[in-house]
């Protein structure tokens, strides 16, 4: 049987929204729900082996962060009994101010995922790896905040 029912791909594309909000709402705690415990996840200027590391880094940031994540153009494919892969196509706005902020791409990046099926036949994300292909340095995390158009 088909790893890619609708039923798996709606769960892999739940995965990644909580994903996005857990990131948006700063709800990092929540991030043990998404990946394994053994994740290996590479950003832009990071590289992390455990969930727990990859946690204690987003807590780590320091400042107002304001983002919204957005995905499209997910493809998933079958990679064995219970693994799939997926690369998407990831938007991130991004402010390091409070909102209401004028609109300001952060990065649009590939996500290179690999997601697993656990025991209980729920997903998580085991690897995720972030290649940027449009990216705004001055808008990362931690530096300072900029006015960017119109802040209605």
């Amino acid at each position: 049987m088909s790893l890619l029912t609708p039923e798996n791909r709606y769960a892999i594309a739940d995965l990644n929204a909580r994903f996005a909000w857990a990131l948006d709402l700063h709800d990092f705690e929540a991030l043990r729900d998404v990946f394994t415990a053994d994740v290996h996840y590479v950003s832009v200027a990071h590289e992390f082996h455990d969930v727990e590391r990859l946690i204690a880094s987003f807590h780590a940031r320091t400042g107002t962060r304001t983002t919204r994540h957005g995905l499209g153009n997910l493809l998933l494919a079958e990679a064995g009994d219970s693994t799939v892969t997926g690369r998407g196509s990831w938007h991130t706005f991004a402010s390091n101010a409070e909102p209401p902020q004028g609109v300001e791409i952060y990065m649009v990046a590939d996500f290179h995922d690999t997601y697993v099926r656990d025991a209980q036949g729920g997903w998580r994300i085991a690897e995720r790896v972030i290649t940027p292909v449009f990216r705004e340095a001055s808008l990362a995390p931690g530096n300072p905040p900029q006015t960017i158009g119109d802040q209605r």
